[in-house]
């Protein structure tokens, strides 16, 4: 296989909650599997003050990050010590999406790992943050509600349209399947009942079928017709999945369809965890060419 998704640094924007333990386990657990590295990130959120105060504020901020820093460090030496992986540890002053972003870049990550509320949560990991930071980040972003709680996966839900982006996850699904040794479960979202339509797609999907079966990957296929959102929320339930895969913008087969809404409805609905693939990240003529 072509490796095009190899992690090697994980970020884990840390900010103590429930959701960002589970998604800092996650993370434990790939970096043992994949011998990577994890960033442990905390972000002190920024405010607006008179300038009368902003002074007085600004050495706030500086007692809240050196407490942050002995806390997390804290937490990486005893991961250090328990799981014999490399922990780093950043305190970072500002917006929160912004700050996960531009630390990802400069950082050199290859995946983020982050916790989700959901869009009513309180901490700084709700689900638009969470969004924000799917949209603006170089590399996938995976993320985790405190109720779906399994560590590792099992069952990949990959939901595929009839657009050429679409099939752009397909190597992101296959290198995780070989990670967790787990099964793919290709979700065929097909946009008409026209039989000639039907035909055409599920050779399509086929191929894909093909791709994971020449990677010695087990793979089935299903499909559904009709809205895409919530057929790939109901896939998830009715497959039994514990990740789900899809893609940061518009999914071009469905026209009218802006991949942040559909984005949002997902990763504030999905039971599981979701990951999240930038279509710029692979020359899409090279990848349709393997199929």
């Amino acid at each position: 296989m072509n490796r095009i998704f190899k992690i090697k640094k994980i970020l884990i924007p840390f900010d103590f909650s429930e959701s960002a333990a589970l998604s800092l386990d996650h993370a434990v657990k790939m970096a043992k599997m994949v011998g990577a590295e994890i960033v442990l990130l905390h972000i002190v959120e920024t405010a607006t003050f008179p300038s009368s105060i902003a002074h007085a504020f600004s050495g706030f901020e500086k007692k809240v990050e050196e407490a942050s820093n002995d806390k997390l460090n804290e937490l990486a030496e005893k991961i250090k010590n328990e799981n014999e992986i490399t922990v780093h540890v950043l305190t970072e002053v500002g917006k929160t999406y912004k700050k996960i972003a531009s630390t990802a870049k400069q950082s050199h990550i290859d995946l983020i790992m982050m916790g989700t509320h959901g869009s009513s949560g309180s901490s700084y990991t709700i689900g638009s943050n969470t969004t924000r930071v799917v949209q603006e980040a170089h590399c996938p972003v995976m993320s985790f509600q405190t109720h779906a709680n399994k560590i590792g996966f099992q069952k990949i839900i990959l939901p595929i349209d009839d657009s050429q982006e679409s099939r752009q996850k397909v190597p992101f699904a296959a290198e995780l399947a070989i990670y967790y040794k787990a099964q793919v479960q290709i979700v065929g979202l097909m946009q008409s009942g026209n039989e000639d339509y039907q035909r055409k797609f599920k050779i399509k999907i086929e191929q894909v079928e093909d791709y994971f079966s020449l990677h010695n990957i087990s793979s089935n296929a299903h499909y559904y017709t009709g809205d895409l959102a919530k057929n790939t929320i109901k896939a998830t339930e009715e497959l039994q999945g514990d990740l789900l895969i899809i893609m940061t913008e518009q999914e071009l087969g469905f026209a009218g369809l802006l991949m942040g809404n559909y984005a949002t409805k997902i990763i504030n609905g999905s039971k599981i965890p979701v990951m999240t693939v930038r279509p710029a990240e692979i020359d899409p003529d090279r990848i349709t060419v393997s199929f």
